[in-house]
């Protein structure tokens, strides 16, 4: 006969981008006992931590309790930057960046931006999507020899590791994405 207790208990548990992709620690409070959770780095949407016999120390029965991680915004998509927040949203990211130069009058920058839309749901807490308009911004531009658009420039530790000029196909974004975070 069963004893009327579930052996798992679920939880969802948001985290901001950043969170995710570095790994975190986080409290839980279950029946007036304090658990910490040790999200991984690289940690996505849907990502599930199990906590062990987790219930043996909260409810004084066995039982683990499975964490769902929830990334905040993971559909806010890509992040438009200017001169004065580039350095701190690109540059000093713990993620690794791609970054979108374009401007509005540009047809193929406006190809690829659903696609950046789209991929930045996708890889929400391992890459962050930016977007930077040239005609707005021109010292990023001439800084990143941004002379053709769309341009997209990748980011990790601060330093660009690699380019791609002209409206990729969503698979040829992904596989150069996929190939960057390894």
């Amino acid at each position: 006969m069963g004893t009327g207790f579930d052996s798992e208990v679920r939880y969802e548990m948001s985290l901001s981008p950043e969170e995710a992709g570095s790994g975190t620690k986080k409290l839980l409070n279950r029946q007036g006992k304090k658990l910490e959770v040790t999200i991984p780095p690289g940690s996505g949407e849907g990502t599930v931590v199990k906590l062990t016999n987790a219930l043996l120390v909260t409810d004084g029965r066995p039982g683990d309790i499975l964490i769902a991680v929830r990334i905040k915004d993971a559909g806010a998509g890509v992040l438009e930057v200017d001169e004065s927040s580039f350095e701190r949203e690109v540059i000093h990211s713990s993620l690794p960046v791609v970054v979108d130069f374009w401007a509005s009058w540009c047809g193929p920058c406006r190809m690829i931006s659903p696609i950046m839309e789209k991929l930045s749901g996708r890889y929400a807490g391992r890459l962050k999507f930016c977007k930077i308009n040239v005609d707005e911004n021109p010292a990023p531009a001439a800084r990143y020899d941004a002379m053709s658009i769309p341009l997209l420039v990748f980011f990790k530790g601060g330093e660009e590791i690699d380019r791609s000029v002209g409206a990729l196909p969503e698979g040829a974004l992904q596989q150069k994405i996929d190939s960057i975070l390894g």
